[in-house]
């Protein structure tokens, strides 16, 4: 391994901890109003969902093939005019990886975090976050992916870190 290239130790998906990226959509012991007739809760999930004017909503399925640990993330995207949603429709765990932007803009790696989520936590990272594209674990994935688009270029950058650069996860 290049003495350049950063290894970080991937954490369990936390809402506290992913909260400078987005946020973390889970149940886990919140409850909710009643709604339905009262035979389901309506448990608060995310109400930030920026994107910009001209943009259409999508929402795609991505059927994610299993990699394995340690992981090497050579290639960060970000999508400048919208949120972006990550739902679990079959999945056991997978790998968030999130990186601030450094003053250019660019992905600032040095202060790089990685976790991992689980079946039960969509995620939602927020407009131009950079972030490594899904990564299932344990076995292939589908999710469901929500965002807005203008259908061109301007709705995914792509930054490839060099290869001296990259990042290695380990779990």
């Amino acid at each position: 391994m290049s003495a350049n290239r950063r290894t970080i130790q991937a954490q369990p998906l936390s809402a506290e901890q992913f909260a400078p990226f987005g946020s973390v959509i889970e149940v886990g012991d919140k409850t909710g109003r009643l709604v339905n007739q009262g035979r389901a809760q309506r448990i608060g999930g995310t109400r930030d969902l920026a994107h910009a004017a001209g943009t259409k909503p999508v929402i795609d399925l991505y059927r994610v093939a299993k990699s394995e640990l340690p992981f090497t993330v050579d290639c960060l995207e970000r999508h400048p005019l919208s949120c972006q949603i990550f739902t679990p429709m079959r999945c056991s765990r997978y790998l968030v990886i999130v990186a601030p932007a450094d003053p250019a803009g660019k992905p600032d790696t040095s202060h790089a975090l990685a976790f991992i989520g689980t079946a039960t936590q969509a995620i939602c990272y927020g407009a131009g976050v950079w972030h490594a594209p899904m990564i299932a674990l344990d076995d292939t994935a589908v999710m469901t992916m929500t965002m807005w688009e203008t259908g061109d270029a301007r709705d995914c950058e792509e930054f490839w870190l060099a290869p001296d650069h990259g990042l290695t996860i380990q779990a």
